[in-house]
């Protein structure tokens, strides 16, 4: 039997692929309005889940109680009242073990902003519609990120993400209009945004985000046989030149530029036995997450030296505790720092 908890996070998830659906419908005119209520509701169905499990699948933890009486307040079917998702939001995002960041806590408002203003958004152009895709994106991972952690959802099978608008209209970039062609609360709710984007303006895109912009570019292939290519030991595979620098964009870093960048990424991060046992597995994963490079390569000859790459963050999540608040510098960045 399922308790609670886990009731609660597959209507969760349901709610999040219906609002991914209908936004990526062809012609739905009721686009953005429609994605965020939907959202809005996975993620007070998320979040409410998550609350359950903490207090040990107990209906109460969500319950909003008369201060005087003590007793739950009834809806008016008589339904215990439960919490809506900004209260929730904030009280994950008070906890720093939750998980739930400020900039998520941000998100999730803006979102609620989208759903509670959606009657006056009347005077919409292709910008408005790519602010909103870019509220929805960021969203959507965000939801990604905690729903996995927080009850190891798997949403691989899905395809879980939105349409960039390119694929509607047939271009990406979108100016926009004059403010003041737009109604007063439409304007509003564009100045909150760019006042919430503001206190979190960061290139860092590891973590949980306000707003994520998504580029799509159309170019030609070079070739009609290009194809995409991976690391195989197969003798059989397309041949392909790579340069040694190629090779270190991928694998860009050593040990102890690793071991900075795990104590800066999680709170319960130790080097010691867990670690090592943890890296040996890596590496006999083979060169999906490390090679190993020697003084003369070609005898393999000499102190060999391992390089790392940032994928190792995604196996290491799995094993400890991120900070709640995101680190300035993303893994790549600060991959690339690491060889300098």
């Amino acid at each position: 039997m399922k308790t609670l908890s886990e009731e609660l996070t597959e209507k969760s998830i349901a709610a999040a692929i219906s609002a991914i659906e209908i936004y990526n419908k062809p012609d739905f005119k009721y686009r953005e309005e429609t994605f965020a209520i939907l959202m809005v509701n996975a993620w007070e169905l998320l979040l409410k889940a998550k609350a359950v499990k903490d207090a040990g699948e107990n209906f109460d933890a969500i319950v909003i109680k008369d201060p005087k009486t003590g007793q739950p307040k009834p809806t008016r079917s008589g339904n215990p009242l439960t919490h809506e998702v900004i209260y929730l939001a904030r009280k994950f995002r008070e906890d720093s073990a939750s998980g739930l960041t400020e900039p998520c806590h941000d998100n999730i408002c803006l979102l609620v902003e989208v759903r509670d203003n959606a009657i006056h958004f009347m005077n919409r152009d292709l910008h408005f519609g790519q602010r909103i895709q870019e509220i929805g994106t960021a969203s959507l991972k965000n939801y990604l990120d905690l729903a996995a952690r927080w009850f190891g959802a798997d949403m691989s099978r899905y395809n879980f993400y939105l349409m960039p608008l390119s694929f509607y209209h047939g271009f990406e970039s979108a100016e926009p209009v004059s403010l003041n062609s737009y109604n007063e609360q439409t304007r509003n709710f564009l100045r909150y945004l760019e006042a919430v984007e503001e206190r979190h303006a960061t290139d860092d895109v590891s973590g949980h985000q306000v707003t994520v912009c998504i580029e799509t570019k159309f170019v030609r292939a070079k070739t009609a046989e290009g194809m995409p290519f991976r690391w195989t030991d197969d003798p059989n595979a397309p041949a392909v030149t790579v340069k040694e620098e190629d090779v270190f964009k991928q694998y860009s870093l050593d040990f102890n530029a690793m071991v900075q960048r795990l104590r800066e990424r999680y709170t319960d991060f130790k080097s010691d036995d867990k670690f090592h046992r943890i890296k040996r597995r890596l590496h006999e994963e083979g060169k999906r997450f490390c090679i190993e490079r020697y003084l003369d390569p070609i005898h393999k000859s000499g102190t060999p030296k391992r390089f790392y790459s940032p994928e190792v963050f995604k196996e290491f999540d799995k094993h400890y505790t991120r900070h709640s608040a995101s680190p300035k510098r993303g893994d790549e960045a600060g991959a690339v720092q690491a060889l300098q």
